[in-house]
């Protein structure tokens, strides 16, 4: 994703609103209404209004009024509608309504849009600010046609607040998703082994989706088959998963947080290869954290004590030794590592007792 940190710009599309406008008046005052035959700006078009028949190239009738080419026309495929005296009018041809080209204030903090334009403001939230420029003016723009708001965006003007904080769970507001053949959902939160190129170990997901998506998200990752994509990345399950949810009725989805056995607390067998330790919430030292928690953990499976105290000492060395294994996290989840238990553990405590690194 680009940072914004400059404003986009469209000048052809600019004169093209323009342009529009000029013809759309011209028709106007010629008691006519400008139509397209495709999907163009905010025009009404041809193929969305009922009962029209066509009468020849370029030429259709309707019970309500006929269409014909557009003199000097802006653009491929303009017609003007001409109606019939006291006609009922469909809805997009019944009123007509001017057009403005306007400049988009882009609020990064909180991923909002604000137009002003003929003395009136118009903001959008919930803006997805990880699109590109030519992207994010089009998304604006069908959503103003939408409203029928008369106005169109050429210009996006990013404005951050100082310092610049965005109230996300995700950093660049860009929100993951978790997918099988059949469904996807939006993802709350993750940790995961990047350990093969293609093929990466799901530690931690949180999701949020309708029922029967998280139902067939949960079977794909319990089954192990590696159906499951992460991010565009294939994501197969290190073992058991367990899962919890909870209803969010105001956005009628649920909550799923699907975490590996290995990754709870109490849960480690001794057939584990591994054990996993992870941080959550949105504040703290996660380091630390996650010394304390790793060293739980390690605590937990191996056979011999290890101090609370050690818990620092062991942590710098586990890494540099690559006993532990930094995982890649994001979301609610801020941090997390894997603990390698077929190495030998015991060997390297005795070395760093050795050393002096360790005392008892």
């Amino acid at each position: 994703m680009d940072e914004w940190t400059e404003p986009y710009e469209d000048e052809d599309l600019r004169e093209e609103i323009e342009q529009l406008a000029r013809a759309q008046q011209g028709a106007e005052q010629a008691g006519c209404r400008l139509v397209s035959t495709y999907e163009h700006f905010w025009l009404p078009i041809l193929s969305d209004l009922p009962d029209v028949e066509s009468q020849g190239r370029e030429r259709h009738r309707t019970p309500y009024g006929a269409f014909a080419p557009a003199p000097a026309a802006p653009f491929h495929g303009a017609l003007w509608f001409t109606p019939l005296p006291d006609a009922d009018l469909p809805p997009t041809l019944s009123s007509s309504q001017s057009w403005v080209a306007a400049e988009a204030i882009l609020g990064l903090q909180h991923r909002s849009v604000t137009l002003q334009a003929t003395g009136v403001a118009i903001t959008f939230t919930g803006v997805n600010i990880s699109l590109d420029g030519y992207s994010l003016l089009r998304e604006i723009n069908r959503e103003l046609v939408r409203a029928r708001a008369g106005v169109y965006a050429w210009r996006i003007v990013p404005q951050a607040a100082s310092p610049f904080v965005v109230g996300h769970l995700f950093p660049a507001g860009r929100i993951p998703v978790l997918s099988n053949a059949h469904t996807r959902a939006d993802v709350s939160g993750y940790a995961l082994l990047e350990d093969r190129p293609h093929l990466h170990t799901l530690v931690y997901v949180g999701i949020a989706a309708h029922k029967t998506s998280v139902e067939s998200l949960w079977a794909s990752l319990i089954r192990g088959r590696g159906s499951c994509s992460l991010q565009g990345t294939t994501v197969l399950a290190d073992g058991e998963v367990k899962m919890l949810t909870q209803p969010l009725p105001e956005f009628n989805v649920l909550h799923a947080g699907i975490i590996c056995r290995k990754a709870l607390p109490g849960k480690w067998e001794a057939k584990d290869d591994a054990v996993y330790a992870l941080v959550f919430g949105s504040e703290g030292d996660t380091e630390q954290e996650l010394s304390l928690l790793a060293l739980r953990r390690l605590q937990e499976a191996l056979v011999f004590p290890l101090p609370d105290e050690w818990a620092r000492v062991l942590w710098e060395h586990g890494l540099d030794a690559g006993y532990i294994q930094r995982l890649e996290t994001g979301g609610d989840c801020r941090g997390g590592v894997r603990l390698d238990l077929t190495r030998d553990w015991q060997a390297l405590v005795q070395s760093m007792l050795d050393q002096q690194l360790l005392t008892l």
